[in-house]
């Protein structure tokens, strides 16, 4: 039996309402909502491809660090607490030797409270450096849709 189950896409801000079709604990299409007023059913071609994004061989699963030189290809999966344990001290000697300043906390495209969480992280590390693509793309369409209509039109 294969249930439906009404969700969001999360692979970009706008957040199109999908129908996500469910069979043995696996998801195993991925279609438009028609009843969503902000896609009415449609889905561009990174929710089509959702299940590539989820389901995919090459899809890392686990934290890994290297295991021979760079570029020789050679990986270890290692615990989440050991690859934390990881970043964290390699930010810490950066503060360390640097100052905070010195450290830049870059990401994609988040969406809802990841970019509030990496940006209160940068500031609670002492560093006012966090730098996104929206800089560049979504921040100007937000503020051209403000101008022009009043309010943010999703596109």
């Amino acid at each position: 039996m294969t249930d439906i189950i009404k969700s969001t896409c999360g692979l970009c801000q706008i957040g199109c309402g999908v129908l996500a079709h469910i069979k043995g604990g696996e998801v195993t299409k991925v279609e438009g909502d028609p009843d969503n007023p902000l896609n009415k059913g449609v889905l561009c071609a990174k929710g089509l491809a959702s299940l590539e994004y989820l389901y995919h061989h090459d899809r890392l699963k686990h934290p890994l660090r290297r295991a021979g030189e760079r570029g020789d290809g050679k990986w270890q999966q290692v615990s989440w607490d050991e690859a934390l344990d990881a970043v964290a001290n390699q930010l810490i000697k950066a503060r360390d030797n640097y100052g905070a300043e010195s450290v830049a906390f870059i990401h994609g495209a988040a969406k809802g409270l990841q970019e509030s969480y990496l940006t209160r992280l940068a500031y609670a590390f002492g560093t006012p450096n966090v730098v996104w693509q929206g800089h560049i793309c979504f921040s100007p369409r937000v503020l051209a849709s403000m101008i022009t209509y009043g309010f943010y039109a999703v596109p």
